[in-house]
């Protein structure tokens, strides 16, 4: 009796230590910041998520801190309607991108080149049915024409360049080489909504006029 009862309190003390520690959810969470400016919304992915694009003379990676969104965003607005003048697979119900530009929402992945120069590309995508996704991983499609783009801005020269626009036709998503990553597990009580970076600078109302 005296050995059961010995046993039960040993597992008792046992649960007691258990418990007392912080316990780790297995909850998968997503390493990307949510950005928010005057005239532009979208989602920065930090230097170690894989990505399935390069650029050209690319060396590493970097992260996006608010004031190189800001900058990416202001060279890109100011030059988009002249990159697009041809207005590239944006006939008919495809939209014309610079004219719309506050209907996208944005990724953001930075590189950075042999010069040492800082590269953000720009993915846009205007389409309610992967809005989720797009806080999750980049989306990248065939299809779609005006609805989804993406463009290279380089900070250090101030240069925007690789406007590439979708094809017509039915949007159809491309996989993935590699994983998406990297996750991170965290304790419960640590856990966090995601929280939103106000970063506009634009002030000028000449400068928000498409």
């Amino acid at each position: 009796m005296k050995k059961i009862t010995l046993l039960f309190s040993l597992i008792l003390l046992t649960t007691s230590a258990i418990q007392a520690q912080d316990y780790i959810v297995p909850e998968e969470t997503w390493y990307h910041t949510e950005v928010l400016g005057s005239n532009y919304h979208g989602y920065v992915f930090n230097k170690e998520w894989d990505v399935d694009i390069l650029v050209e003379n690319q060396d590493g990676r970097f992260t996006p801190e608010d004031i190189d969104i800001a900058k990416a965003e202001k060279l890109m607005q100011k030059k988009l309607a002249f990159l697009n003048r041809n207005h590239e697979n944006q006939e008919g119900m495809c939209p014309i991108i610079d004219e719309h530009i506050r209907k996208y929402i944005r990724q953001y992945v930075g590189f950075t080149d042999i010069n040492g120069a800082k590269i953000i590309w720009i993915n846009a995508v205007w389409d309610e049915k992967v809005e989720k996704q797009l806080a999750k991983d980049i989306v990248r499609t065939s299809g779609g024409c005006g609805h989804y783009w993406s463009i290279k801005v380089n900070l250090d020269t101030e240069k925007v360049y690789g406007l590439e626009v979708n094809e017509s036709g039915d949007v159809k998503y491309i996989p993935r080489n590699k994983k998406p990553g990297p996750r991170i597990s965290k304790p419960r009580n640590e856990h966090k909504i995601q929280r939103i970076r106000k970063t506009g600078i634009i002030h000028n109302p000449s400068e928000v006029a498409f």
